[in-house]
């Protein structure tokens, strides 16, 4: 028996446990695989042959988590479409023969696709009889690339069992940590708290309705939650664990999220779309190394950059070559500092700013402006400049009650006093709306972005 037929049969064990809290009410164990059953059988009247891939974009819900289960458990490939998007590149990306809709509670809507020349990795997937998952990247250096992943390779790390608790699912269903958090909470037998909006005020309410004890988000978010002010009023003495990932975290953040949540272990967690995220365990509340183990997951620091290799990681991407080298490592790109076994995460390498020839990292230029208590979010990027190559420019999200006359002489003053002065910003502009993507990272805007080449 496999993985995901064993993971199946530890759900049914739990009858009527608390699975899912959608609404404003509880949905047990029983609830999501009655639903489960239900889908299998629209699927097996709606959908392709096992081992096709299948296009569906939702977001959490008991019926797409349900869909989900379903597709799986009849060894189909999804095909999971960002939110917010036109599907139609993603669909012919993931070599898609359809996408599959709501139509109501009760229904589906299958459209069907020309059939594509078959992909040596979904035909190795489909001989395995496996099922699998398609998880796109970002996208923030090109293209956004389609990783192929077995459902019986990832869930390779939750083969130790993990703690029940009432997870807040604020990572969408798109994102490899929403999946990572989906599978590990239900495997745990714990209960998943599913969110309408990902606003402060909106998380709050739902912490304190559902009593949640996890809440596994991102720095981006954090900072707007301090800032907001929604944590005020709340009972928020539940939450017993804050995780953070999905980008870099700043230390003056992360004080302010532990004088928020005091008493709180404050953890943070390290991931790829094509790793998936590895067991972690930070070196304390207040620091921001962090320590990648178990699994059998190894790391290794090339010139700066974290290499992955893992037995849960993916199989390849299905629009572009596969950057894993012949040993089986993977170049994440991500720049990082290296003490012993723990690590601390510096941005990405294609970020890197290059000012007349000075190498200037837009995350440690952000982690000085973030000490301001007047600003609640920063991208920094390079911009083009004819005689030094680029220069540093600041976008910020001020405090609502602050000047935005003044952000600038109080940007660049800080920067003076804390950076040397090819990384102080020379310009520093002021926005109203949100530098996060859907997928809670920071979004910059480069001239170029470098590419990390596996090593041969």
């Amino acid at each position: 028996m496999g993985k995901f037929a064993r993971f199946l049969e530890s759900l049914a064990t739990r009858g009527h446990d608390n699975c899912l809290y959608s609404g404003g009410r509880w949905h047990t164990y029983s609830d999501l695989l009655s639903r489960v059953a239900y889908w299998r059988q629209q699927l097996a009247t709606t959908t392709p042959e096992p081992g096709s891939v299948i296009g569906f974009q939702a977001d959490y819900s008991t019926d797409s988590i349900a869909l989900l289960l379903a597709a799986w458990a009849n060894r189909l490939i999804v095909s999971l479409i960002p939110r917010g998007t036109n599907s139609d590149a993603y669909l012919a990306d993931s070599l898609a023969a359809g996408s599959l809709t709501f139509a109501s509670s009760s229904g589906l809507v299958w459209a069907a696709r020309p059939q594509h020349t078959k992909h040596h990795l979904l035909e190795q997937l489909q001989s395995a009889g496996d099922a699998g998952i398609v998880i796109f990247t970002s996208g923030s250096t090109g293209r956004p690339k389609a990783a192929l992943h077995s459902v019986e390779r990832f869930l390779c790390k939750f083969d130790r069992p993990g703690r029940a608790l009432r997870t807040l699912a604020f990572l969408q269903l798109d994102h490899v940590a929403g999946i990572d958090t989906l599978l590990y909470t239900l495997m745990a037998g714990g209960a998943l708290v599913l969110p309408s909006e990902r606003d402060p005020t909106t998380i709050c309410a739902l912490i304190e309705s559902a009593r949640a004890q996890v809440l596994s988000t991102s720095p981006s978010f954090l900072r707007l939650l301090w800032a907001s002010g929604a944590a005020e009023g709340r009972d928020l003495s539940s939450l017993a664990i804050v995780t953070y990932g999905s980008e870099p975290m700043d230390a003056a953040t992360l004080e302010r999220v532990n004088r928020l949540f005091p008493g709180v272990r404050i953890s943070q967690k390290y991931g790829t779309t094509e790793t998936g995220a590895p067991r972690t365990v930070s070196k304390s509340n207040e620091s921001l190394w962090v320590k990648i183990h178990g699994d059998s997951v190894e790391t290794e620091v090339r010139s700066g950059i974290l290499w992955i290799r893992s037995p849960s990681q993916f199989l390849g991407y299905l629009n572009a070559p596969n950057p894993v080298d012949a040993n089986g490592w993977y170049c994440t790109g991500d720049l990082v500092a290296q003490q012993g076994e723990w690590l601390r995460i510096l941005g990405r390498e294609g970020d890197i700013i290059n000012v007349g020839g000075e190498k200037v990292s837009p995350v440690e230029v952000e982690q000085v402006i973030l000490e301001l208590d007047e600003v609640v979010s920063v991208a920094v990027s390079g911009r083009a400049h004819p005689l030094i190559g680029q220069v540093v420019t600041a976008l910020v999200v001020l405090r609502p009650q602050i000047d935005p006359a003044q952000a600038e002489t109080l940007v660049r003053r800080h920067c003076r006093s804390r950076l040397p002065r090819h990384m102080v910003p020379v310009t520093v502009d002021v926005t109203t709306g949100s530098l996060s993507s859907e997928r809670q990272k920071i979004q910059r805007h480069r001239d170029e972005a470098a590419d990390c080449t596996p090593a041969t």
